[in-house]
């Protein structure tokens, strides 16, 4: 009869192996680490790891599914302090003009979604699962701010909630991708952006 292994110690497993993909692929890339790799920086067994996920890509989606939950988790609770959308918006903006692009472990997670998503362009059910969690983790969070906005007479009621909300997202995945390719004025960019987004929003 098999050991019976508690919840906790799934969960500490699966975060150890999760753990040590991303260092994994932020080192070789997505496409070039393996699954022996991820053995050999956990030190825990092949057999153990496919016992937890069926593949490299499920690695990532549950990957890319925690951060995000993590995140998602993290802003709707902030946002739930501010009282006007105008306000919200700022506070967005905010989250992102206030991280360290320079900071290593910061650039490799970057770095790690955009080889994911290059890769999973490839594959359409990959990409279903990414579309559909960006449209309800991040379009969706944006769209009802502006929605919100057009209720209080702070944002012109002729914009598109969801068109706006990509448009906000478009900006930020285009400045954080631009830092890893180039010497770029991230901070200035972005604040620049910032002014433009909310003149064109507003009443």
């Amino acid at each position: 009869m098999p050991p019976i292994v508690s919840d906790s110690y799934k969960e500490k497993k699966k975060k150890e192996i999760l753990s040590s993909a991303l260092a994994c692929f932020a080192k070789k890339g997505f496409q070039a680490a393996t699954i022996d790799d991820i053995v050999e920086h956990s030190r825990i067994s092949k057999g153990a790891i496919y016992n937890y996920f069926k593949s490299k890509d499920d690695i990532y989606l549950e990957l890319m599914s925690s951060d995000t939950q993590e995140s998602f988790e993290l802003l709707t609770k902030d946002l739930s302090t501010y009282e006007s959308a105008s306000d919200k918006i700022n506070y967005l903006f905010e989250v992102y003009l206030s991280q360290d692009v320079s900071n290593i472990e910061h650039r490799n997670k970057i770095i790690v979604h955009n080889e994911f998503k290059f890769y999973a362009a490839r594959d359409t059910e990959l990409m279903e699962k990414l579309t559909a969690r960006r449209h309800q983790y991040f379009v969706q969070l944006f769209a009802e701010i502006i929605k919100e906005g057009q209720k209080t007479g702070e944002f012109n009621p002729q914009e598109n909630p969801d068109l706006t909300a990509n448009l906000f997202w478009s900006m930020i995945d285009g400045v954080t991708i631009q830092t890893i390719y180039y010497d770029y004025p991230y901070r200035e960019v972005l604040t620049e952006m910032k002014e433009l987004f909310l003149e064109k929003v507003k009443a």
